[in-house]
């Protein structure tokens, strides 16, 4: 079995100056792999929460080098390794993370960079393994220019696709194709398009093109928040057939022979050890 569970649901500036949706990205657990993807601002404290203890990440994915999607990468490294004491775990990131680009400065530190076991620079079309997880690496259009997307092939469960903040482009929908559960960031609703982002009429397109078994849009903007996320994603399972849900905080993604939704993790009380 393989579960998702997100530890938030939004993207952009102003979403996550005001937290309106948490940031805090998606957690991927299998039998052997514990792995954090996009670790935005919050991923820590909201895994801890949700009671998803760091420590136990054993992988590291990110798509490229924007606040949103690398703000709480360094700690979580450091959780991975065990405080930096042990080298530990799998770092693989775009090039603007890990180098930076003309575009975007590096969103890791040297020193972060070297605390992991491996390290891997996730260009498109490259492939590696983590545990039971092949992952494969493809393009996404973005204004950080080394931004991917993902693929991971898990035997036991099938295939899920991740494509961070993107516009569509040509050749994306058979990147994806054959994947069971897909996820889309989403930033805008209908009729409000943004260079660089999908709107729900670009996901829209992107599941009647790949018919996944479930899209999960996420990632929302503060004009997606304000116009309802699910009221969206209503519309695209309208139009395409493919059933659509818009991402909760704390909400679980269970893959066996079926999808299915799975309760929220009881959420901790964290001013027992947060302090003043």
């Amino acid at each position: 079995m393989v579960e998702l569970i997100f530890l938030g649901t939004g993207g952009g500036r102003f979403a996550t100056i005001t937290q309106r949706a948490k940031t805090g990205g998606i957690r991927l657990i299998s039998e052997e792999v514990n792995m954090h993807i996009d670790p935005g601002p919050g991923a820590l404290i909201y895994s801890l929460e949700l009671g998803l203890n760091p420590q136990k990440i054993n992988a590291i994915l990110i798509s490229h080098s924007h606040l949103d999607h690398t703000n709480d990468a360094g700690i979580l490294i450091e959780a991975m390794t065990r405080g930096g004491r042990t080298r530990r775990g799998l770092l693989a990131a775009s090039r603007s993370v890990l180098k930076g680009n003309e575009v975007c400065d590096r969103a890791i530190s040297n020193y972060h960079r070297e605390l992991p076991e491996r390290v891997i620079e996730a260009e498109v079309g490259s492939r590696f393994e983590v545990g039971d997880l092949s992952v494969e690496v493809g393009r996404a259009v973005h204004a950080d220019p080394d931004t991917v997307g993902f693929r991971f092939e898990i035997p036991s469960s099938g295939a899920i696709g991740y494509l961070p903040d993107s516009e569509y482009f040509d050749g994306l929908s058979e990147f994806y194709s054959g994947v069971r559960l897909l996820i889309l960031s989403v930033l805008r609703p209908s009729g409000q398009p943004w260079k660089g982002h999908m709107t729900t009429d670009d996901a829209a397109r992107v599941a009647d093109e790949v018919k996944p078994e479930m899209l999960v849009i996420t990632h929302f903007g503060m004009m997606m928040i304000m116009k309802s996320p699910s009221r969206e994603a209503k519309l695209i399972e309208e139009k395409t057939g493919v059933p659509t849900v818009a991402a909760r905080y704390g909400m679980r993604i269970l893959m066996k022979e079926k999808i299915r939704m799975g309760e929220p993790k009881r959420q901790a009380d964290l001013s027992l050890f947060m302090g003043n």
